[in-house]
């Protein structure tokens, strides 16, 4: 090892430091031609395009002010189609909810109108019951106690009837109240 070191430091001849020299100056050559040829292409694509981009570009560009003009035109003229849709949208939302307060309302009334002419009728009937049940009994002997068993029923028949007719004329049918007569199915 003493050898390795001694030989190590002995000074290099001068044939050995020119081969030393050359070989780097031999690198160093090869890496100055690539970086050479790089920047060569490099300035070559730049000065294509930058011809390119000035021969052509104010065709395109007036092409494309054009171009964006129309479309920018377009948009303008949808958004305003657009505007008035969306106002006539809410005109017939705001018409159908009032027609349907107006159906739902007229067709409550209409019931209505329809239970309290039954309640009437049934009230009419019951009387004429009442009336023939009381003359039965005083034709017929011995019917007397028939006659308070179904004047009874018939009475609270009666009773139930005017209640309904009364719970029918309560019931409000204005816009405030537009649920159906019937309750939601």
């Amino acid at each position: 090892m003493a050898d390795d070191k001694q030989e190590e430091q002995e000074p290099l001849s001068p044939e050995q430091r020119l081969d030393i020299l050359e070989k780097k100056v031999g690198s160093n050559k090869l890496i100055l031609l690539g970086l050479a040829l790089f920047l060569i292409i490099v300035i070559s694509v730049s000065v294509t395009i930058a011809a390119l981009g000035l021969s052509g570009g104010e065709e395109q560009d007036s092409a494309n002010t054009e171009v964006f003009t129309t479309i920018q035109s377009d948009i303008d003229q949808i958004k305003e189609q657009l505007l008035g849709l969306d106002t006539r949208l809410a005109k017939l939302n705001a018409d159908m909810e009032l027609q349907e307060i107006k159906l739902a309302n007229s067709s409550n009334r209409m019931i209505q109108s329809t239970l309290i002419d039954q309640e009437a009728n049934f009230q009419t009937f019951l009387t004429s019951l009442r009336s023939a049940v009381y003359d039965l009994a005083h034709m017929v002997p011995g019917s007397r106690a028939w006659l308070e068993l179904y004047s009874d029923q018939i009475d609270q028949s009666l009773a139930h009837s005017t209640e309904r007719v009364q719970r029918l004329k309560n019931i409000q049918t204005t816009d405030e109240n537009a649920e159906s007569f019937f309750g939601d199915f």
